[in-house]
């Protein structure tokens, strides 16, 4: 069970890449170049556990997501005041990057506890 836990960063950035594709492409049939790089590199990331891939992606990932905190607020502004449709793309925005923060936050602390690079972090027996 905890190895599954441990997994848990990985697999959420993977399903969040690949809602993201498919929403570009069937909103207006371009191909997110920049998801499917995300993909792979959480792919590498599940096979190799690379410690210091691992603590890059995990910072650029928590830039990114509280980054994306603000862009909603700032679109927040577009919506009219006290609008229905405002306050659920405020509350469905902030969540889901928050949570995505927090989940990388979480990934920067599992490669922090790593003891070395290069070996997975299953057993070898």
């Amino acid at each position: 069970m905890k190895k599954i836990l441990y997994l848990i960063p990985e697999v959420f950035f993977i399903g969040l890449a690949v809602f993201w594709i498919n929403d570009n492409y069937s909103a207006n049939g371009s191909v997110n170049y920049f998801a499917i790089a995300i993909i792979v590199i959480m792919i590498f990331q599940l096979l190799f556990q690379n410690r210091i891939v691992g603590f890059a992606v995990g910072g650029i990932l928590t830039m990114f997501s509280l980054y994306m905190v603000l862009a909603v607020r700032s679109e927040h502004n577009d919506f009219p005041p006290g609008s229905a449709e405002g306050i659920k793309f405020l509350i469905m925005g902030e969540s889901l990057f928050l949570l995505s923060a927090l989940i990388s936050i979480v990934m920067i602390c599992k490669f922090a506890i790593r003891k070395s690079d290069g070996i997975p972090m299953r057993s070898i027996s």
